[in-house]
């Protein structure tokens, strides 16, 4: 499972991650012309990742920084009081 600040979101692929960066920059109102120009990088780059399909780590960090977002790695499978300890630190 992985977390996008700000949001739990239980990722385990490539086209999961893609969906949920999707999702967050279209809440943003943002195309992917604009986030590609932000980043550098071109909008074919953006599209790639929203598909799941390979980018460099090192744009998929810059894309999370551009939409406001972090990646935290956690347990696949946590334990109820992981759980319960991930909620609280999300309401902090």
């Amino acid at each position: 499972m992985y977390v996008l600040s700000n949001m739990l979101i239980g990722i385990s692929t490539a086209v999961e991650l893609g969906a949920a960066l999707r999702a967050t920059r279209l809440a943003l109102g943002k195309t992917q012309i604009q986030l590609a120009t932000q980043i550098g990088c071109r909008r074919q780059t953006i599209g790639d990742l929203e598909a799941g399909r390979n980018v460099e780590i090192y744009t998929l960090m810059q894309v999370l920084a551009a939409l406001g977002k972090g990646l935290r790695i956690v347990d696949a499978f946590p334990e109820l009081d992981q759980l319960v300890e991930m909620f609280r630190e999300e309401d902090e």
